[in-house]
């Protein structure tokens, strides 16, 4: 199971991944207080390979994440802790999250559930808001880690736009995915990230980027009631430090993204479902 691994140290030095760092401050809190149940030897092993301290974005997305493994406690934060105004408190029984349910990776803001009490840890998924009833993905992390190898690997930008590829282009990756998966499985896992065969065909990213011309520009006006989500989304996308952040947010103008195609206005989209006040402008 070192198909990601082999995958990640092929491109860790190209445009496909983005390594992320994660709230020091919020990871020094929680391990304080909580610990994390004993992990699956597939998920210790899934892990030996990747990187400890960071989280890796398949850049193309924008907000596809690989939760690193000293970063699992924070993961679960607003999923199974809590920070109040009394400080942190376990909401498991509450929201119904298994403290069997450890959050590996994340799209979108929803979570990839890895459920270690499994000995092949079944990887499950489900979306923010409400209690949690997660939903099969596949039903093993050998396969979900299989899948990710292929859609790193494969991904190109001149194919893609917007979460759809082109459909002979998305084919190679179904064709690959198949040695592997069953069509129901690469429907769940597609369906979640989201990853689509094209209806259309569109014209290669060089010539889109030439005929709009102007470029995205998204600001951040006000993080609104959502703060800590909304400035941890802001560290994740930009790399800057925390007290960075904090400065920047209190001046005009805090540019978080800018390019021509529709990822910059999806991620403009995800700031504004978390409550943030976003701009958009075009240049």
């Amino acid at each position: 199971m070192k198909y990601l691994a082999n995958s990640i140290t092929k491109h860790e030095n190209d445009s496909k991944i983005r390594y992320i760092g994660t709230s020091a401050e919020t990871k020094r809190e929680l391990e304080k207080i909580f610990k994390l149940p004993l992990l699956s030897q597939e998920l210790l092993k899934w892990y030996n390979d990747l990187p400890k301290s960071n989280d890796i974005m398949f850049y193309w997305t924008n907000d596809f994440y690989i939760i690193g493994m000293q970063n699992l406690l924070v993961a679960l934060e607003g999923f199974r802790f809590l920070r109040e105004d009394k400080g942190w408190r376990d909401i498991s029984e509450i929201m119904k999250w298994n403290i069997n349910w450890i959050i590996i990776s994340s799209g979108g803001g929803n979570p990839v559930i890895a459920d270690i009490s499994k000995v092949e840890t079944p990887i499950y998924y489900d979306y923010v808001g409400g209690e949690f009833s997660p939903k099969l993905l596949v039903d093993s992390l050998g396969k979900f880690d299989y899948f990710l190898s292929v859609w790193l690997d494969k991904h190109d930008d001149i194919y893609y736009k917007n979460g759809e590829y082109q459909s002979d282009f998305y084919e190679l990756m179904e064709k690959e995915w198949k040695i592997k998966l069953s069509d129901e499985e690469i429907k769940n896992i597609c369906e979640f990230l989201p990853i689509t065969k094209s209806k259309e065909n569109f014209a290669p990213i060089e010539q889109r980027i030439k005929e709009k011309v102007k470029k995205y520009y998204v600001y951040l006006d006000d993080p609104g009631e959502n703060k800590s989500k909304v400035i941890l989304a802001v560290k994740k996308e930009t790399g800057l430090s925390l007290d960075e952040i904090r400065n920047r947010l209190n001046s005009n103008g805090f540019l978080i993204a800018e390019g021509y195609g529709e990822n910059t206005l999806v991620l403009a989209d995800y700031f504004i479902s978390l409550g943030a006040k976003v701009r958009i402008e075009q240049k």
